[in-house]
């Protein structure tokens, strides 16, 4: 459970149509889940949870406080673009981490096939 997230750093960067932020977190228990902060990130810098993306969450070992470093995206097209797969891939429920892995298995396979068939045709 966040208590309270406390904005230390935005930096907007308006060629990349992004803001960077640096946000201290203090909760309670066990460190929250992704989509818990970024609920309560995106109500914080008034910005869309599915266009905030977390790059660094550190947390000091035995201590209920942490730094949240990312980004918050003007539009979804220019995410995609500049975000890694494997961030993107964080920000994912299980069930939804799990499909996109096996649509990602499928397209690898299809692709092997593909390049084994034309080896065979040459």
């Amino acid at each position: 459970m966040v208590t309270t997230l406390e904005l230390v750093k935005k930096n907007p960067e308006p060629l990349l149509k992004r803001n960077a932020f640096k946000v201290k977190m203090i909760f309670e228990g066990k460190t929250p889940s992704r989509l818990e902060i970024k609920k309560e990130l995106s109500h914080l810098l008034s910005s869309k949870p599915e266009l905030t993306v977390m790059r660094k969450i550190l947390t000091d070992y035995g201590t209920e406080r942490a730094i949240i470093e990312g980004y918050y995206y003007d539009d979804e097209k220019t995410m995609k673009d500049l975000e890694n797969k494997f961030v993107m891939m964080r920000h994912l429920t299980t069930v939804e981490q799990k499909a996109a892995k096996e649509k990602l298995k499928d397209t690898k396979a299809a692709a092997k096939a593909a390049a084994q068939t034309a080896k065979k045709k040459k």
